[in-house]
């Protein structure tokens, strides 16, 4: 029942994943929530999903934005994590949307985008259902991932120009607060600009004069972003009093302190990688019974800038947060033998991180230390197709591990196992088959 995991997830935080999340009130079995992310009309598809971890279709419903489609990549569209959230504290859910116009390579990816993003807000229902409430603008271009504490809720916009100002607006991180009945309005003087990186160890020139921008070596200042260099995701600390910003083109890892009020302060940078491979993407935060410390844990594709890297290129590793808010290295990059590890779910125990490998459509598990440290426990511990993101459910006891394969549109579940093993329990369709579709959220 949803009122044992809101409980439970005050002890472990994977809170910066769109995964462990339940609305406050006590609810039949639970939901997973996955994101078409079309063109001209995003929606939100709902499965029911009951005491044993299998999934039944349930509604599909409009964001009544649009989503980038197969903008940067078919099973890659938004190159982020965090792009459907579910807050455990209100019961809403939160998602992005583009609002890109076309697929076009020059049409829908020359300096004239300047479309700003939006926000949508939904109320979750008794039976998991969702009830649209709100959409407004997210204060930037091509918004991509979002994280929420109790009234406060902040988006990344990746999009823009960063030090070539063609449409005005730099990509950023923008907060809002979220009122009782979910509606959501700008927070004034919560916006900071976020450093893409340029030319310097990226091999990309980003002269406005080389348009129409139409390969992925040109594409850095406009909207929607280069892959390799965009901001990949945002998200709370478990104690609510930074945010944590991953930036693939600079490989580094911010750190933004909050004020009182909860604005943000100019951060502290970590480079974490390689200038020249742009590393880290996807997070999340593991905290231990016996520990009062907690860890983060970062997934990294690896590849050269301009390219998607191929097996065994990718790592995960993992850090403690230093009092000045500097990044200390406990793991660093632990390969797995996999290619584009780029989104990751932990189980509530905070014993075992869950990897999605896009390139090599599989998934890979890690066991997590008391001290934080990282071991390989699988590199491949399920098979998916093209998977993009993935959520994790608690119930009774038992964890589910939710996997959305943008390859064939379809979501995977497994039960997690006491020794971190997987175990298939079916998948569910009804997503576009490698059309774009991106975001995953599960109570």
């Amino acid at each position: 029942m949803l009122h044992k995991l809101y409980k439970f997830s005050g002890l472990l935080v994977c809170l910066l994943v769109g995964g462990l999340a339940s609305p406050k009130t006590a609810r039949a079995d639970g939901a997973v929530y996955a994101m078409t992310n079309a063109l001209g009309k995003n929606e939100i598809i709902v499965y029911h999903r009951a005491s044993n971890g299998k999934l039944a279709f349930s509604q599909r419903i409009a964001t009544g934005g649009g989503g980038s489609g197969i903008q940067l990549d078919p099973t890659d569209s938004l190159g982020s994590q965090g792009s459907l959230l579910l807050d455990s504290q209100s019961g809403r859910l939160f998602a992005v949307n583009t609002e890109t116009r076309s697929n076009n390579l020059v049409d829908g990816q020359n300096v004239s985008d300047c479309q700003q993003g939006t926000i949508s807000s939904f109320q979750v229902n008794r039976n998991g259902r969702l009830k649209l409430v709100d959409r407004i603008p997210s204060g930037g271009l091509f918004p991509n991932s979002l994280t929420v504490h109790r009234n406060l809720l902040y988006v990344l916009n990746a999009g823009g120009p960063g030090l070539n100002p063609f449409c005005g607006l730099a990509p950023n991180i923008t907060g809002f607060k979220v009122s009782n009945s979910g509606n959501i309005h700008l927070f004034f003087n919560a916006t900071m600009p976020i450093n893409p990186g340029t030319s310097p160890g990226n091999f990309l020139n980003c002269d406005p004069g080389n348009v129409p921008f139409s390969t992925e070596e040109f594409r850095c200042g406009l909207n929607p972003p280069a892959f390799p260099r965009s901001p990949a995701q945002i998200g709370f600390t478990p104690d609510h009093q930074k945010l944590v910003v991953t930036v693939k083109g600079t490989n580094t890892i911010g750190v933004f302190p909050l004020s009182p009020n909860g604005r943000p302060q100019q951060p502290t940078l970590t480079q974490v990688g390689n200038p020249f491979q742009p590393t880290p993407f996807g997070f999340a935060f593991a905290k231990m019974y016996d520990s009062s410390k907690s860890y983060l844990v970062v997934t990294e594709p690896f590849g050269a800038t301009s390219t998607i890297p191929a097996a065994p290129a990718s790592a995960v590793s993992s850090f403690q947060i230093g009092d000045d808010d500097a990044l200390i290295p406990i793991t660093r990059s632990l390969p797995n033998g996999q290619g584009t590890s780029c989104w990751i779910a932990i189980d509530p125990t905070g014993q075992y991180a869950y990897i999605a490998n896009n390139a090599t459509s599989n998934v890979s598990s890690y066991r997590i230390g008391s001290d934080g440290s990282l071991t390989l426990l699988a590199s491949i511990a399920a098979q998916g197709n093209r998977p993009n993101d993935l959520a994790i459910a608690y119930e009774d006891g038992k964890s589910f591990l939710y996997i959305l394969n943008s390859g064939n549109g379809t979501v995977g579940a497994y039960q997690i196992s006491n020794d971190g093993s997987l175990t298939s329990l079916g998948s569910v369709d009804g997503l576009p088959s490698d059309a774009g579709a991106q975001g995953i959220a599960a109570y």
